[in-house]
């Protein structure tokens, strides 16, 4: 329901699909730029973040639910309980974030580099001397002509971001041990980087100002950290598995979900030591020691 809410405004304003008409000047060279097919089209930047960021997370759960280092007070299966709190989180806040992109975009309506070419214009109706705002004046497909509207601020940068953050910030909560201390930002660097990618390729298929693609990146990297904010991670004691102590995961945060709240250390299941039968130190009877001998007067 949560989720639902927060979707609210990207919903309806998808529906809606009427974004503020903003006029342009003919000496604008910012809108001048020729029109190029996506690199990265929305299916594929859906199809690739969303699977990978569940995928990620599914296995990550996985992983340490089996191993007893995560656990939960959940009447359900401490699986199902633990990726519903996960995903659950990663899905409110990738609404939150489509939501503030798409109120930006339909509020602001800023044109994209290449609108003109686009729009098409019919030159004979414009007189560029002035500010041109006529609604008739574009002689291209309508559809295009609204999606070139939408150019502030970058959807695939915000998403992107938004996506590839929380899983950095998802490996440094869950990839705590002393093995992964070059992993861990290995895989960091290339979840980043892949974010900043999809914002170039935006520039260069003008399809974004590079203050949109700016904005955006700072915008999916601020939900992110908000949502999932990790100052530290610890581990502490946990029950034994398999004969060997293992360690239950802790982190002191605060966060919208519990997914990283602190949790008390489970208590060790330890059986008593096996006690070895001992012989009396001191002798029932004074007058002799354990041979029966009986000491000279």
């Amino acid at each position: 329901s949560l989720c639902l809410a927060a979707s609210l405004p990207f919903i309806i304003l998808t529906l809606v699909n009427s974004p503020y008409k903003r006029g342009f000047y003919c000496s604008d060279d910012s809108i001048r730029y020729p029109y190029k097919a996506d690199t990265i089209t929305h299916g594929l930047m859906a199809g690739v973040t969303i699977p990978c960021t569940v995928i990620i997370i599914s296995s990550g759960e996985a992983y340490l639910v089996y191993t007893e280092r995560l656990y939960s007070k959940s009447e359900f299966n401490n699986y199902l309980a633990a990726l519903y709190k996960v995903v659950g989180t990663f899905l409110f806040g990738g609404a939150i974030s489509q939501s503030l992109t798409d109120l930006a975009k339909y509020m602001i309506g800023r044109l994209r580099p290449n609108f003109l070419a686009v729009c098409n214009p019919d030159w004979s109706k414009v007189n560029c001397s002035i500010y041109v705002q006529l609604e008739n004046v574009c002689q291209g497909e309508s559809r295009n002509i609204t999606e070139s509207r939408l150019s502030f601020y970058s959807g695939h940068s915000s998403f992107g971001m938004y996506c590839m953050m929380f899983l950095a910030l998802y490996v440094q909560a869950r990839l705590v041990g002393k093995w992964a201390r070059l992993l861990r930002p290995t895989i960091q660097f290339f979840l980043i980087a892949f974010a900043i990618y999809v914002g170039y390729t935006r520039v260069s298929d003008y399809k974004h100002h590079w203050s949109d693609v700016l904005v955006g990146l700072l915008q999916g990297a601020l939900i992110a950290v908000l949502i999932v904010s990790v100052p530290r991670a610890a581990l502490g004691p946990c029950l034994a598995w398999h004969g060997r102590p293992q360690t239950v995961f802790l982190s002191q945060v605060h966060y919208v979900s519990d997914f990283f709240k602190h949790r008390p250390p489970r208590q060790c299941e330890e059986k008593d030591p096996e006690r070895k039968p001992s012989l009396p130190l001191t002798l029932s009877d004074p007058e002799h020691n354990h041979y029966g001998y009986r000491g000279a007067p």
